[in-house]
């Protein structure tokens, strides 16, 4: 099947199912459009023109696209997010990273982080991962404690986290509780000796202070994936998977290396925890995606067995 096409000037015209459709040269599909009648790949340009709803096939159909919107479980979705997604979909890339940080923000309780979280992300030039979480900074002290309280291990490999409850959710609190990540122009304006990277799932975003052109945020957890020791411009020229790849193998005896260590292995899930599902969750995309081993379990011995209990 063909359609009638007229390419007149600057802008290109197709008649689809007795529907005219004009895309002028300063569209951002023109090119394609333009490409795909000169290769008579028909169905290509219709897709791109006239696009029915299109299921992206993640978590059961939860995000689809229909024109130019965007829809979350069958509701519109609209905001930055959704502008981006259909930008790139429409200039031909991939939006799994999208849809899967889609899928985890969409698990935070905070309307307010929900709607202003990507609009930061893209603000402050913060790269999604493949798995959907994203990368920030960390300003820390020699010894990787935080600057603040001195107490809290940020060393690379380690998990931080703290009851959601206790960050400040109020944005006009500049300055509060909780764990803070920044962007590359905030570190100007903080102390410390070291800057790690933190990798974050956006569920667990809790604000987005006002100050500092909404540069920093707060949060409840974060996992420290790496330390900046190159110019902070070129700190995120590589995926978290590839940082993450060249530390160490780390070995412990917490429920998140148990849980990595069987979801490396294909062992059956045992779901004790939070960590562990974590763990299990790293441990088999590590495994999926032929990466080597980061963290292994090593059993404690106690006065009252194997650490953890196998009948408690």
């Amino acid at each position: 099947m063909s359609y009638p096409y007229l390419i007149q000037g600057s802008n290109v015209v197709v008649v689809i199912d007795n529907k005219p459709h004009t895309v002028s040269k300063t569209h951002i599909s023109y090119q394609r459009v333009v490409d795909a009648i000169k290769a008579s790949d028909w169905e290509t340009v219709k897709q791109i023109i006239d696009p029915v709803k299109v299921v992206l096939n993640y978590g059961q159909g939860n995000v689809s696209v229909q024109g130019s919107t965007l829809y979350w479980k069958n509701e519109p979705f609209a905001g930055a997010l959704a502008t981006r997604m259909i930008q790139m979909l429409e200039e031909g890339f991939t939006v799994e990273p999208m849809v899967e940080f889609m899928h985890r923000l969409m698990k935070n309780p905070s309307k307010r982080a929900v709607t202003e979280l990507y609009g930061f992300l893209e603000a402050n030039n913060l790269p999604i991962t493949p798995d959907g979480y994203f990368l920030a900074y960390k300003k820390v002290r020699a010894d990787y404690k935080d600057c603040h309280s001195g107490t809290m291990d940020n060393s690379p490999g380690t998990v931080v986290e703290m009851e959601r409850n206790q960050v400040d959710d109020n944005k006009e609190n500049t300055c509060s509780t909780g764990l803070h990540f920044c962007s590359l122009e905030y570190l100007k304006s903080f102390g410390g000796e070291r800057t790690v990277i933190v990798k974050i799932d956006p569920a667990d975003v809790v604000s987005i202070p006002t100050d500092y052109n909404n540069s920093k945020g707060r949060a409840c957890r974060y996992e420290v994936v790496g330390e900046l020791d190159v110019e902070p411009e070129k700190a995120f020229d590589k995926s978290v998977q590839t940082m993450s790849n060249t530390q160490a193998l780390k070995t412990g005896s917490s429920t998140f290396y148990q849980g990595y260590t069987a979801g490396f292995r294909a062992q059956d899930y045992a779901g004790f925890d939070r960590d562990y599902e974590e763990g299990y969750e790293k441990g088999s995309n590590d495994r999926e995606d032929g990466r080597a081993e980061r963290y292994r379990f090593v059993a404690v011995t106690t006065p009252r067995g194997v650490w953890p209990f196998a009948n408690t």
